[in-house]
């Protein structure tokens, strides 16, 4: 009998878990607890049960998955949750999304995003003055107005840390980056992520080395070279943190 796609809490820290169709194993997103699906055949029931996994494991975990060594940390993670090989690699699959999800939301936005954004802020605006205002007196227009309203604001918020990236480092100029050296982390759809170390030219002239993550279309990943450029801002007490763009990259042959 197949799953039912419902909402779960934690029973770790009792946030809501995304439970998907067939899914027997998953983690919590805010607290990192490997949570095991089971259900009960009478009464169609689902539960939650919580797998204690020191947080050093989860970790370490994470950490292999981010230097691209997959089955060293399907390996890692199934003696640590006392799962079989699949169920692990299930596992890592979820890990590894969220790691790309999170390299794909650091990012600041480019010139078309922000003119995208601007764009998104301005019918959000507008909706909203049409709906307070009054102006919308008939139903049919309220129901239209409140629809746009609604797609507006999610597409605000999908963009949200990509705009606060972009806000925080607005005040500072773009620095070349050598690429030293890069592995993939993950493929996904249309889109491959990679970590890569970096020499950082600074205003004065002096380097310094760090790594960061970057996304690229997996058409265009062939581009990233070993001792090619690509530009990041930095804040000079967080050097250890950059933000990184690859349109120069892209824009050479």
């Amino acid at each position: 009998m197949d799953y039912k796609v419902e909402v779960l809490k934690c029973p770790n820290c009792g946030a809501p878990l995304n439970i998907k169709l067939n899914e027997q194993i998953t983690f919590c997103q805010y607290c990192d607890s490997s949570i095991r699906i089971s259900k009960n055949e009478e009464s169609g029931v689902q539960n939650a049960v919580h797998t204690e996994i020191p947080k050093e494991v989860i970790e370490e975990v994470k950490k292999l998955l981010s230097s691209g060594d997959k089955e060293k940390a399907a390996e890692l993670y199934k003696d640590a949750a006392k799962v079989n090989k699949d169920e692990a690699l299930q596992q890592i699959e979820v890990f590894l999304n969220s790691i790309t999800n999170k390299i794909a939301l650091r990012r600041p936005l480019s010139i078309k995003g922000i003119v995208i954004t601007a764009l998104f802020f301005l019918i959000l605006f507008f909706t909203a003055y049409i709906l307070f205002s009054g102006i919308a007196s008939s139903g049919f227009l309220r129901v239209i107005s409140w629809v746009v309203f609604a797609f507006m604001l999610l597409n605000i918020l999908s963009l949200s840390q990509s705009i606060i990236i972009t806000i925080k480092y607005a005040s500072r100029k773009w620095n070349d980056a050598k690429i030293l050296k890069y592995y993939l982390i993950n493929r996904k759809k249309k889109f491959s992520f990679f970590k890569v170390l970096l020499e950082v030219r600074e205003e004065n002239g002096s380097t310094f080395q760090t790594e960061t993550k970057i996304m690229m279309n997996t058409n265009e990943s062939s581009k990233l070279q070993e001792g090619k450029i690509i530009s990041v801002k930095y804040f000079p007490d967080e050097k250890d943190n950059v933000v990184a763009s690859v349109q120069n990259l892209l824009k050479t042959d």
